[in-house]
């Protein structure tokens, strides 16, 4: 499968790495937009799955992450709400300029998801996927749960990021290491019960705005993500056509999905052709 790599420069004057799966000669554009601290690449199988339908794919690094990481991470200004408002509206526009009749979608996972109402551009998309996006805020877990969020947005995440100067997330979560001022940003959502809406910091939101078709997807064993929390976050964007979907992974004759396993090619004959239905 044909793919690309293309560096754009923000109008804040970095650059972000990108992904274009697919021919470019194309009608229509998916745009993914990641996970907090998950490289573009994660998406790269699921990409191609989408790209061998005939519809083009965009995966791409936030400013500081994996490719985007364009210098000392600690001297990295981005915070989170700037991967929405300068990286996935550049992409955007990159888009509407390059073509200009195609249609796009936008598929969010996770905070890619949460954050697409802070892109001015997103509103003239024609079709948006929420993959497990959700409100953060640790009062929507239960049990050990919920004592794992506080302990993450209380204790853990401030303390090491102020040692580091970033937090070091790739040592002790997995995920890709996050730069200061988007973990403290992430921070201060997460102990918020209005999550992002609460940041008094953000302008311009745009979620009421939102007109188009809506896909909500969530998973029964998702523990970065009750059900609760995504149709909360789901709710926000209280103008769109939506459209709920929740999976248990008995749906698809599996123990388990999660978080991030509805992207993984295990899923490539079961959920990918039932995602790609909601993408067409």
């Amino acid at each position: 499968m044909q793919s690309n790599q293309i560096l754009l420069r923000t109008a804040k004057g970095h650059f972000i790495s990108v992904t274009m799966y697919g021919k470019r000669q194309t009608k229509s554009i998916l745009v993914i937009n990641s996970a907090t601290g998950v490289k573009q690449h994660f998406y790269a199988k699921f990409a191609m799955f989408v790209a061998q339908q005939g519809i083009a794919v965009m995966t791409y690094d936030y400013h500081g992450i994996f490719q985007s990481l364009d210098r000392d991470i600690r001297k990295i200004e981005s915070n989170a709400s700037d991967w929405a408002k300068v990286d996935m509206e550049e992409i955007l526009l990159y888009i509407k300029q390059e073509y200009p009749e195609a249609k796009i979608t936008v598929m969010g996972h996770s905070i890619g998801g949460q954050m697409i109402g802070l892109a001015k551009t997103a509103l003239s998309v024609d079709k948006i996927i929420l993959v497990t996006a959700q409100n953060g805020y640790w009062g929507y877990w239960k049990g050990f749960g919920k004592l794992r969020m506080l302990f993450n947005w209380y204790i853990l995440f401030p303390i090491l990021t102020k040692v580091f100067g970033y937090m070091p997330s790739k040592k002790i979560m997995g995920m890709e290491n996050l730069p200061q001022r988007v973990a403290e940003q992430w921070c201060r959502w997460c102990r918020h019960p209005h999550y992002l809406f609460g940041d008094e910091f953000i302008k311009n939101k745009y979620y009421n705005k939102i007109t188009m078709p809506l896909t909500a997807i969530s998973v029964s064993d998702d523990r970065f993500a009750p059900k609760q929390a995504i149709d909360w976050m789901t709710d926000q964007y209280n103008k769109a056509t939506i459209k709920r979907i929740h999976w248990n992974p008995k749906d698809f004759n599996v123990k388990e999905i999660g978080h991030f396993g509805l992207f993984r090619s295990k899923f490539r004959e079961t959920a990918w052709p039932l995602i790609l239905d909601e993408i067409m």
